[in-house]
């Protein structure tokens, strides 16, 4: 007879799913940052939308696993982008970035054991492949010529992982 995986996060998936809400709160801030620093240029908007969505994304998994949400952000991603996400390489930083949350969410959605927790975690990831798509059009990539900036997740990006 075979065991049904649990609804809810296991405690190995909190810990996941709390590393996941540091990345998202980092993002948040690294997209304020921009619209602070008038990075954002003439999409303003768009960018608030941006932190708005990782911002919705870290108040949905700070739902799912209560008091156990560290509500802080992940400070080695913030700090390591926040330098390039002034001036004129905002868009490819930030395409850059989304490709990293991306390949981060993959990694955990892997380890994942509890359902609630991997359906909200691949939700999240589709949101933000959605971003790489919108941020390579900001970067001025053309989705003829430049397709896999489109399409995949580059071979240089790395997913972070709370062991690092």
């Amino acid at each position: 007879m075979t065991t049904s995986p649990p609804r809810r996060p296991t405690d190995a998936d909190i810990e996941l799913l709390a590393y996941a809400q540091q990345a998202e709160l980092a993002a948040r801030d690294l997209y304020h940052a921009a619209l602070e620093n008038g990075s954002a240029g003439d999409q303003p908007g768009s960018v608030a939308a941006l932190a708005a969505h990782h911002d919705a994304a870290s108040q949905a998994i700070s739902s799912m696993i209560g008091r156990n949400a560290p509500q802080a952000r992940l400070e080695t991603l913030f700090t390591s982008f926040k330098p390039s996400f002034s001036g004129s390489s905002f868009a490819t930083s930030a395409h850059q970035l989304e490709n990293t949350l991306v390949a981060t969410h993959q990694s955990l959605l892997g380890s994942l054991e509890g359902t609630e927790g991997a359906a909200l975690v691949a939700s999240v990831m589709i949101t933000e492949a959605r971003h790489v798509v919108a941020l390579a059009a900001l970067a001025g990539l053309s989705p003829a010529s430049d397709a896999d900036a489109y399409l995949t997740v580059p071979a240089d990006i790395v997913a972070l992982s709370p062991e690092s």
